[in-house]
C-alpha cells in the first residue's frame, strides 16, 4: 500500500541528538566543561595557597629567621662570656702581679715597726761580745768593749713624689717617707749593721751617708793564750738617710684605664 498525503520526517530528524546549553556564546560541552572545571580547580587551589598556606608559609619563614637571630645572639653571648672570662683571668693574674711587686715596697704597717727594726740589727752586732764581757767580768776586770748603738731616729712627714727624681712615670704614683738614722760601733759591727738593713723587706733608699771616726777606745780583750790585753779601736759614727717608698694606689684594687683619644675628625667636630 501506498502512502500518500501524510508528512514523513526525514530520516536525519529522526537521530538529532540534543544540543549542549551554550553560556556567553560558548557551547558547554563536555570537553568545555572539563578545562572549566580545572580552570575552578587551580583558581581554588591559588586562592587556598594565598588564603591558608602563603600565611603560614610566611609565618614559618619569620620564624626562622627568628631563630637564626636568636641563635646569632645566643653564639655572640657566648663569645662574650668566654672573653670576659679570659679578661677576668688576665685581671686576677695581673691584680696577683700587682700585689707582688707592691710587696716589695713599703706600707704603713712595716713602717711602723721600722725603728724597732734597725735597733734589733744593732743589737745583733753585739751578740759576739757578750761571751768575751762575761770571760772578762769573771776574773773581776772591768770590761771595755766598743758596742754599737743607736743615737737617733727622726722621722720625717710623708711626701708624694712629683719631681721626677725616680722618672717621670712614677710621679703621682709613690710617695716618699724619710727617716734620719745615726748610730755607732766598730767597723765590723757598721758593715754588719749596714748590711742587715739593706736586707730588710721593705724596699728602702740609703742616701747621704756620713762616716767619720771618732775617739779610739783601749778595749779589753783575751789575746790567743786567754790574758785580758788592751787593744785600740777606734768608734766609728755613721749617719743617713733612709727613704721608704710606699705606693699611693691600693694594691688590691684594678688601675684606672684612660679613655682612649678620639680621632682627629672627632675631636675636630666637638671643638
Amino acid at each position: 500500500m501506498t502512502l500518500s498525503g501524510d508528512f514523513i520526517p526525514a530520516e536525519d530528524d529522526l537521530y538529532d541528538e540534543p544540543s549542549n546549553p551554550v553560556v556567553f556564546g560558548i557551547e558547554l560541552t563536555p570537553k568545555v566543561l572539563g578545562i572549566l572545571a580545572a580552570l575552578a580547580g587551580i583558581g581554588l587551589a591559588i586562592f587556598l595557597f594565598q588564603r591558608f598556606v602563603q600565611p603560614v608559609r610566611q609565618s614559618n619563614q619569620e620564624l626562622r629567621a627568628d631563630i637564626a637571630e636568636k641563635e646569632q645572639q645566643l653564639e655572640t653571648q657566648a663569645q662574650r662570656l668566654e672573653e670576659i672570662a679570659k679578661l677576668e683571668e688576665e685581671r686576677d693574674a695581673a691584680l696577683i702581679q700587682r700585689r707582688n711587686v707592691y710587696s716589695l715596697f713599703a706600707n704603713e704597717s712595716s713602717m711602723d715597726t721600722l725603728l724597732l727594726d734597725i735597733n734589733q740589727r744593732i743589737k745583733n752586732s753585739n751578740a759576739s761580745i757578750g761571751a768575751a764581757r762575761n770571760q772578762i767580768q769573771a776574773r773581776g776586770i772591768p770590761p771595755i768593749i766598743v758596742e754599737a748603738k743607736l743615737n737617733s731616729f727622726v722621722p720625717s712627714g710623708e711626701v708624694v713624689i712629683e719631681d721626677g727624681s725616680l722618672g717621670e712615670d712614677v710621679n703621682g704614683k709613690l710617695k716618699r717617707q724619710t727617716y734620719d738614722v745615726r748610730f755607732s760601733g766598730d767597723f765590723a759591727q757598721t758593715q754588719s749593721i749596714l748590711g742587715n738593713i739593706e736586707r730588710l723587706e721593705p724596699l728602702l733608699m740609703m742616701r747621704d751617708f756620713s762616716l767619720n771616726g771618732s775617739e779610739t777606745v783601749t778595749e779589753t780583750v783575751l789575746n790567743g793564750q786567754g790574758q785580758v790585753v788592751g787593744q785600740p779601736k777606734q768608734r766609728i759614727n755613721s749617719s743617713f738617710a733612709i727613704d721608704a717608698l710606699i705606693p699611693t694606689a691600693d694594691p688590691n684594687a684594678p688601675p684606672e684605664i684612660a679613655p682612649a683619644p678620639a680621632p682627629e675628625g672627632e675631636a675636630a667636630e666637638a671643638q
